[in-house]
């Protein structure tokens, strides 16, 4: 057996309406030399009998017999994981670029000072109705110079060197609602980071996820979040004013609104 060089994992529960999707773009990808670490948090629907009617010997199946949560499942994730390079896909999201997995692990094996690497995404409704792309920096220096302002990355396009998420405390169970983002800061310290200047990534906006279901919660975690990362990325003050008037916002009824501007994007 060939040692993969990456490991994708994927954390899902109760994702039977999407999954198989999720799953068959991770397939499609031209970059062939993964495994697939998808780990089922106990679900309770068809999710089981999805992923093990589909023949890959690249899948690796592990079921929770309790539900462990997010965080719990990633680390685990990392700790099974064989690859030098860890991919992350969300269960209700989906590759749309079969050259996703590619392009990343090349410019990692070229850029040894580059952690993490994303790209831009295409956001729809559960409907399948395209909504807005999400367009973050793409450079180190562009990214830095607003990382206490939003997270640049989305979670499902990321390929992330697993020695240094180690190195950087792995998803932090105390940064519930945004562990990627601590891990992103964290690996920022010690490494560069990038985006591909394109969307490899169809992201689900669901409006019964967990993001749209605690936004307040995750709001006041980035506050927290961007305190403790001060003194190393610049902007903390128009980061903090960003994120203090947004829960504002949120806290009076906006998040709508907030999503319909996105949407004329």
């Amino acid at each position: 057996m060939i040692k993969p060089r990456v490991s994708i994992i994927m954390s899902t529960y109760n994702d039977g309406q999407y999954i198989q999707e999720s799953i068959e773009g991770v397939l499609r990808q031209t970059y062939a030399n993964f495994e697939f670490i998808i780990i089922d948090d106990c679900s309770t629907d068809n999710t089981e009998q999805i992923i093990t009617d589909i023949q890959d010997k690249r899948i690796q199946y592990v079921y929770n017999e309790r539900n462990k949560g997010l965080i719990t499942n990633l680390n685990k994730g990392i700790a099974i994981a064989k690859g030098e390079y860890i991919a992350r896909i969300d269960s209700d999201d989906a590759w749309i670029d079969p050259d996703k997995l590619k392009k990343q692990v090349l410019f990692l094996d070229t850029h040894p000072d580059y952690a993490l690497i994303g790209s831009d995404a295409e956001v729809y409704t559960s409907d399948g109705v395209r909504l807005y792309t999400i367009i973050h920096p793409h450079t180190d220096a562009d990214i830095r110079s607003v990382m206490l302002r939003k997270n640049c990355f989305v979670h499902s396009s990321v390929v992330f060197r697993k020695d240094v998420a180690l190195s950087s405390g792995l998803y932090a169970p105390s940064e519930k609602y945004v562990e990627d983002y601590g891990l992103w800061l964290r690996m920022g310290q010690t490494h560069k980071m990038a985006n591909v200047a394109e969307p490899s990534v169809s992201y689900l906006h669901n409006e019964t996820g967990e993001t749209q279901q605690h936004n307040l919660a995750q709001i006041q975690a980035n506050i927290r979040m961007i305190q403790t990362y001060k003194k190393t990325y610049p902007q903390f003050f128009v980061g903090m004013l960003r994120w203090r008037m947004k829960y504002l916002v949120v806290r009076f009824g906006g998040l709508g609104m907030i999503n319909r501007m996105k949407s004329h994007t």
